[in-house]
């Protein structure tokens, strides 16, 4: 029997990741922070390792240097980053004590975002959806 065509893989990979973006944004919101998904990602990403490239963070993060720009330029409005000169004219993204001292609040959002999404799932559900996850992201980038 043919499955509907609604009912793929990518299909609901999409669905289940608009949704959990919006389910962000809103746990952001409601916990004070001026930021959105994209955001998000790039102060996680420089949480991990500070005083990255915008080149850099635009290739962890998989998006195009000018939605990062966009975003930087959000983030650095807001106070959350600073760019500084670390070569010549090459500068690295800092954050600031704004970030830092927000971290948990923004700790807090995902969790409630991710609990709400993982609602009625077992632990084992869980941890079988991230190893699906994760080995689909490997086998498409194995041998790039």
């Amino acid at each position: 029997m043919k499955r509907p065509e609604y009912d793929l893989l990518g299909v609901w990979l999409d669905f289940a990741f608009n949704s959990l973006v919006s389910e962000l944004n809103r746990s952001l919101h409601s916990v004070g922070l001026p930021l959105n998904h994209a955001q998000f990602v790039i102060l996680q990403n420089l949480f991990i390792k500070d005083g990255q490239s915008q080149s850099d963070i635009a290739r962890r993060v998989g998006k195009d240097r000018a939605a990062i720009s966009r975003s930087l330029n959000t983030l650095e409005e807001n106070g959350f980053i600073i760019r500084k000169a670390v070569s010549g004219s090459k500068n690295g993204i800092f954050l600031t004590k704004r970030a830092i001292e927000n971290r948990q609040k923004i700790a807090d959002a995902i969790n409630m975002a991710t609990q709400k999404g993982r609602e009625g799932m077992t632990e084992e559900e869980y941890e079988n959806g991230i190893s699906f996850l994760k080995k689909i992201y490997e086998n498409l980038h194995s041998g790039t």
